[in-house]
C-alpha cells in the first residue's frame, strides 16, 4: 500500500497524540480516521452543491419555484407533526414581485 508522509509541528503532533489516546487508538489510526472523515465530508459537501446547482438549473429552465418562507413554515409544521398543506409552485415573476 502506498504511503503518505505528513509533517506536523510539535503542537499539532501533541494534539493528535492526546486525541488518539483519548479515543483508544494509535496516532496513525486516528489520522487515518480523520482523513477518511474529511474526505467523506468533502464528498457530501460536493453532492449538496451539485444538488443545489441542479435545482437552480431546474428553476431557470422551468421558471417555477416555491416561496422560501412558505416552504420553511411548511417544513417547521411537518417537523412539529402539524398537518399542513405544501406551498404552491409559482412562477418566478410572482416569487420576485414586491410584497
Amino acid at each position: 500500500m502506498p504511503t503518505f508522509s505528513v509533517k506536523l509541528d510539535e503542537q499539532a503532533r501533541a494534539k493528535v497524540q492526546l486525541a488518539a489516546s483519548q479515543s483508544g487508538v494509535t496516532p496513525h489510526a486516528f489520522m487515518v480516521q480523520a482523513i477518511e472523515s474529511a474526505v467523506t465530508r468533502s464528498n457530501e459537501d460536493d453532492a449538496w452543491v451539485a444538488k443545489a446547482l441542479q435545482a437552480r438549473q431546474n428553476l431557470l429552465q422551468t421558471g417555477l419555484g416555491v416561496d422560501g418562507q412558505a416552504m420553511a413554515a411548511y417544513l417547521k409544521d411537518k417537523v412539529r407533526g402539524i398537518d399542513s398543506q405544501r406551498p404552491p409552485v409559482q412562477g418566478v415573476e410572482q416569487l420576485l414581485a414586491p410584497r
